[in-house]
């Protein structure tokens, strides 16, 4: 009995300790993410270029401004979202935005990484007239809940825009990275290219209007805080084109541990590896015990068939 409960522990707690979870498939595993809202930034972002009633005949514009430490900023052009920054460590961000034929009233707001807005900041109007011969553009500014203007509108058409929704969020190097984008207004078909930022570029072609998805994969971290700006250009069938400006966090994956261990990206809690090293460590002591109860029941086995051996004569001639 004592042999065969130590046998069912010996079996039982190898079995734990070998079920690490490093070694665990992609399959088997899953990615669980949650933040709680912290505070939202006190302190307003704010445009310093370009200023207040400044012309442009051509698009896009470099955005720029201050902002608060550990914040990211959206820009808007009349209310419509047009392009994301990190704040950097100089407490500037910067966007490339286009613009929309005629009137644009940009507005940057800063963000915690929990995706809390803060305050607005002031409003500066700019106007936008493309120089091209009369006739050919609509000079009526068409904002729509997009991102993105053209730089030149044929009459009659109207604006080609990018959209995409923007959360914070960061990724390890190495795992693929998916934006979601919808391309709208213009003339089809569209071809949409990317600039990384690492160096490399992507091209897709869209026969309608709708969403799509590009996808990319970084092979090491970026600027500050792993930052990088990938900029997305649609062009339609008419030329016209516009630009949006996303955002992507990159960083290294942790280095597997007792506390915490990775695979494919995904982050597993260390509570099975950290009960495996305990267990292990009263394995070395039950080994042992597990021997010498082998031995003693090898040992009164032998015993047995010994005294038997001597025994039995005896009592063959006791009972003559």
């Amino acid at each position: 009995m004592i042999l065969l409960c130590v046998g069912v522990l010996l079996a039982g707690w190898t079995r734990l300790v070998t079920a690490d979870p490093v070694t665990y498939s992609k399959s088997d595993s899953y990615v669980v993410r949650a933040s709680v809202p912290g505070p939202a930034p006190s302190v307003a972002a704010t445009i310093d270029n370009p200023t207040d009633s400044e012309k442009f005949t051509s698009t896009p514009v470099n955005v720029s401004g201050t902002c608060p430490d550990s914040t990211y900023v959206v820009l808007y052009r009349n209310n419509v979202m047009s392009g994301v920054s990190l704040c950097d460590t100089t407490g500037n961000w910067h966007v490339t935005s286009d613009l929309f034929v005629g009137s644009n009233k940009l507005k940057a707001i800063d963000y915690s990484f929990t995706d809390v807005a803060g305050p607005d900041s002031a409003i500066v109007a700019v106007n936008y007239q493309p120089s091209v011969p009369s006739g050919t553009l609509s000079t009526e500014s068409k904002p729509t809940a997009s991102s993105g203007s053209p730089e030149t509108v044929p009459a009659g058409a109207t604006p080609l825009v990018l959209k995409s929704d923007f959360s914070f969020q960061g990724y390890y190097v190495g795992s693929e990275i998916e934006w979601q984008l919808i391309v709208d207004g213009g003339n089809a078909p569209y071809a949409v290219a990317v600039d990384w930022g690492d160096g490399t570029n992507g091209l897709v072609s869209r026969p309608t209007a709708g969403s799509f998805v590009f996808k990319h994969t970084y092979k090491k971290t970026g600027g500050y805080h792993g930052s990088y700006a990938p900029i997305f250009t649609a062009t339609d069938a008419d030329g016209q084109q516009t630009a949006l400006q996303l955002l992507a966090i990159v960083s290294n994956r942790p280095t597997p541990s007792a506390a915490t261990s990775t695979d494919q990206g995904n982050t597993f809690s260390g509570m099975a590896a950290i009960s495996g090293q305990n267990i292990a460590r009263y394995l070395k002591y039950v080994w042992p015990s597990y021997f010498i109860i082998v031995l003693m029941l090898v040992s009164y086995w032998l015993g047995e068939n010994r005294e038997y051996r001597v025994l039995k004569p005896r009592l063959r001639k006791t009972g003559h």
